[in-house]
């Protein structure tokens, strides 16, 4: 019997099919617009991008991973670089589901991405596809959760907190105190010091950059072309980026917030991507995001970090509570050049700098 699926190369003038399958797969409609704006804009290059079309010409599975520039240190302070695949917009039309689609396209997008010359693939599969992918000998390298300070005492923030449980809820007035003790305790900025909205990255973050990647295994690299693609430059204009000056109006950081969103009543706001080389501004720069964020509107704000690593460390000092322990995503990846420092750096993701802003989706939430 014929194969009535055909695997073709997805590029720019199909994400009208990949759009309409989205709206198919997820509770949101489909936004081309916004798929050509990250598969095919990305100044770390074109994603890799396939799809099973079945006779009719339609999208019934997609995969695509987007690059990322990877850059690791040894613990001698050798320097290594490349391109890793982060996994992202995994659809399969309702009427083909649980017909071994989704298992054929992951090793046909290992094929395509090893021969691109990526080192590594990775992605955040959760409790229900996660098996799926041990299968198809991908590694779980941990897990990834949110955690959730308490900006406000309202309804608002209480409905949020009902998702960690009705203890959590019954908490908030003394949560909400605990919150504000630990913002107190990260004080203001240092005298001399500013913060004000960006609103182009300077080009001096590629110098910051890396200066913090010479602390880990494990980083993606930041540098103006690609903070303006991702933060200033996306479909929804979601993002505020707030940039740290000393007194000689030096870039010395910055620090990237998600407000809530026009229409939305949850009033939830995230802490997005956070970068300042001098560890003793870290504390400071986190409180002017938390301000940032109860001044737009915030009753929570919310990141997620990778169990026991620097970012998750950084957010439990500034007062950000745990979310329900069963609410979590793992941490998967497929070395492609196994012998490759970045794909050994990549067994454990909590030595990762890695924030929400690394993760492929435009918007949080």
């Amino acid at each position: 019997m014929s194969d009535p699926l055909e695997v073709k190369r997805a590029g720019p003038g199909q994400r009208d099919l990949q759009a309409r399958l989205f709206g198919l797969c997820f509770s949101k409609p489909g936004n081309a617009q916004a798929l050509r704006w990250r598969y095919d804009s990305n100044p770390h290059g074109k994603a890799v991008s396939l799809i099973l079309v079945d006779g009719e010409g339609q999208a019934a599975c997609s995969f695509a991973y987007v690059p990322r520039l990877a850059v690791g240190h040894d613990a001698s302070g050798v320097r290594s670089q490349g391109h890793i695949g982060q996994q992202g917009d995994v659809m399969t039309a309702p009427d083909w589901q649980r017909k071994g689609l989704a298992r054929r396209l992951v090793q046909e997008c290992a094929k395509a991405t090893g021969e691109a010359g990526f080192i590594v693939n990775w992605g955040f599969p959760n409790r229900q596809s996660a098996p799926a992918f041990l299968k198809l000998a991908w590694s779980s390298s941990g897990a990834i959760r949110p955690r959730r300070h308490l900006l406000k005492g309202d309804a608002k923030a209480k409905n949020r907190r009902l998702t960690d449980g009705r203890l959590a809820a019954l908490r908030l007035p003394w949560d909400v105190r605990v919150c504000a003790r630990a913002k107190s305790k990260l004080g203001g900025l240092p005298h001399g010091y500013s913060a004000r909205v960006l609103e182009s990255f300077p080009k001096a973050v590629s110098g910051l950059s890396r200066t913090v990647e010479a602390r880990y295994p494990f980083m993606l690299h930041r540098n103006a072309e690609w903070l303006n693609w991702r933060f200033l430059e996306t479909p929804s204009k979601g993002h505020v980026s707030i940039g740290l000056f000393d007194s000689k109006d030096t870039f010395c950081g910055y620090v990237v917030v998600q407000p809530p969103l026009a229409g939305s009543d949850n009033g939830v706001g995230y802490l997005v991507d956070f970068l300042v080389p001098d560890v003793e501004l870290e504390d400071a720069l986190m409180g002017v995001a938390l301000d940032a964020l109860s001044q737009a509107g915030a009753s929570i704000a919310e990141a997620w970090s990778v169990d026991g690593s620097w970012w998750c460390g950084k957010l439990a000092r500034a007062g950000f509570l745990s979310a329900k322990p069963d609410n979590h995503l793992f941490v998967y990846h497929y070395p492609l050049v196994p012998e490759h420092p970045l794909a050994k750096a990549a067994l454990d993701a909590s030595t990762w700098y890695l924030t929400d802003g690394d993760r492929d989706d435009e918007l949080m939430g």
